[in-house]
């Protein structure tokens, strides 16, 4: 092994090199244009498996692209959510476990219960949004203070 080029190599970790075309912009304007690159990326892995955006076994072409745009439309909430609302704390699996995972049952016609398993994320989006998230027992007010709620 090269010892050299090992030692070499940890001294640039977490370095990146960027290569553009824009000759007008600060580098401080390149870094922020770059930056958030990851995000974009991530945004596109959410697609394929958070939101299961292919394989489309779809064959009308008007209904391929209402697909596509109920992911984007998804990715773009999701992104407003976590970035706007929850101030960034929170990733992205945290929130599609919630929403997967979100559970209520409804024993009367007044009555409702919680199932959904506690968590940091979970408490947090309660304190933000005033939503009776971490309740055990909900009533119909509750429900609909829940479906009701705006961002």
């Amino acid at each position: 092994m090269n010892e050299k080029a090992i030692e070499n190599a940890k001294k640039l970790v977490g370095y990146n090199m960027l290569i553009t075309s824009e000759i007008r912009m600060s580098a401080t304007e390149i870094y922020a244009a770059y930056h958030n690159l990851w995000r974009i990326e991530e945004s596109f892995r959410i697609m394929k498996t958070q939101l299961d955006a292919r394989p489309v076994y779809l064959q009308k072409e008007e209904t391929i692209t209402g697909h596509f745009l109920i992911c984007y439309l998804s990715v773009l909430l999701t992104r407003l959510l976590q970035i706007y609302i929850l101030n960034d704390n929170y990733g992205v699996a945290e929130l599609f476990d919630f929403i997967h995972d979100f559970r209520v049952a409804k024993v009367s016609d007044r009555k409702y219960i919680n199932l959904t398993r506690s968590s940091a994320f979970i408490k947090d989006l309660a304190i933000q949004t005033g939503l009776p998230l971490t309740s055990y027992f909900l009533g119909k007010g509750d429900i609909n203070k829940v479906l009701s709620h705006r961002f």
